[in-house]
């Protein structure tokens, strides 16, 4: 006669839980039994890094890896006064009556507050303008792991400014001359800001200071949506043309920053890498650490509220495979979908 599950050794439940790899086998490895549930810990420390899900609304969450979708009670009311505004590291960036920012992990509902947008001077203070004058939240490294993480805004494509955990209010980064801001990512504990003329701006929290890159390559992105990210220690840009009537293939175009020479080359392969690209977050994966992922391909979020605009786009056919579960669940209140790494600790 065979042994019950639910009387299988607590070694072997525990052995068998620490060879899962991915959070959402984990979680319904736990939820097999009763005996299961209490012999693995709630909250895994052994998963590596995990693919990111799309959010679809304040509490459902699609894995395009998988095609299924994955339901989370948030302790956050989908009222029009709360908006997601982003995600950095597994954290969610909420924004909560116009000026008050809040960081949530929907995994383990931790949640903790920034300081609000009213602590900025006055004359940022009269620009804002709801949710257009945060136009972008990014954190050092995850408040999981240490509370000596800090959180970087882009506000109104013109200010810059950072904060660190207990700060009462931001800090203002003096920043010279006439630029529009468009996005930040964060590396080694710098801010690596993007302007629409492909302008670098690295900001050290630690001065703080900044230093002004001026490219030598003629770059225009005003007509662009884009968004930028490191790649092992590449750093990427990737923008997509705002027309509707063109190709795939010609929306997307991959800059590298060619730090020796201080310009952008348009590269045309990602080797075995993947992208996921949003307007609100994005990140790299190589695939060589994820089993049965394709490399060479973006996953790509509408940022033009187009049907067909949500996907996967193969770079090395030039072929887009769509992802149909966002157009019957996908909440317009968030403005456009969101991806999040999973952070379960």
């Amino acid at each position: 006669m065979g042994v019950e599950w639910a009387e299988l050794p607590q070694e072997i439940i525990e052995l068998i839980s620490k060879r899962l790899t991915i959070y959402s086998d984990y979680l319904r490895f736990r939820c097999v039994c009763r005996t299961w549930n209490s012999c693995v810990p709630k909250t895994p420390l052994h998963l590596p890094p995990q693919l990111p899900w799309l959010i679809l609304s304040h509490n459902s969450f699609f894995d395009p890896s998988t095609h299924k979708i994955h339901h989370l009670n948030l302790p956050l009311s989908a009222s029009p006064h709360t908006s997601i505004r982003g995600s950095s590291f597994g954290w969610l960036v909420i924004l909560h009556q116009i000026s008050e920012v809040l960081l949530l992990n929907p995994i383990t509902h931790v949640s903790l507050f920034l300081p609000s947008l009213y602590t900025f001077p006055k004359f940022v203070r009269e620009r804002l303008g709801y949710n257009l004058f945060l136009n972008k939240v990014v954190l050092s490294s995850s408040p999981s792991l240490s509370d000596d993480f800090a959180a970087f805004v882009i506000l109104n494509c013109r200010q810059l400014a950072f904060c660190r955990k207990g700060y009462d209010s931001w800090v203002l980064f003096n920043v010279k001359g006439n630029h529009l801001w468009v996005d930040v990512v964060s590396k080694n504990g710098l801010f690596y800001v993007v302007s629409t003329k492909g302008m670098i701006a690295v900001c050290d929290v630690e001065g703080p200071r900044v230093s002004i890159i001026e490219t030598t390559s003629s770059v225009n992105l005003s007509n662009e949506t884009f968004c930028v990210m490191f790649s092992g220690e590449d750093m990427l840009l990737v923008s997509r043309r705002l027309l509707q009537d063109v190709s795939h293939r010609e929306r997307f175009r991959i800059l590298k920053m060619n730090w020796n020479m201080l310009n952008w080359k348009e590269i045309h392969t990602l080797g075995e890498n993947m992208l996921f690209v949003g307007w609100k977050s994005s990140v790299s994966f190589s695939t060589v650490d994820f089993a049965g992922c394709s490399p060479n391909r973006i996953y790509f979020t509408n940022d033009i509220f187009r049907k067909d605009d949500l996907g996967i786009f193969s770079l090395s056919d030039e072929s887009v495979e769509l992802l149909a579960h966002y157009t019957l669940t996908y909440d317009l209140r968030l403005g456009c979908p969101i991806w999040l790494t999973p952070n379960p600790q």
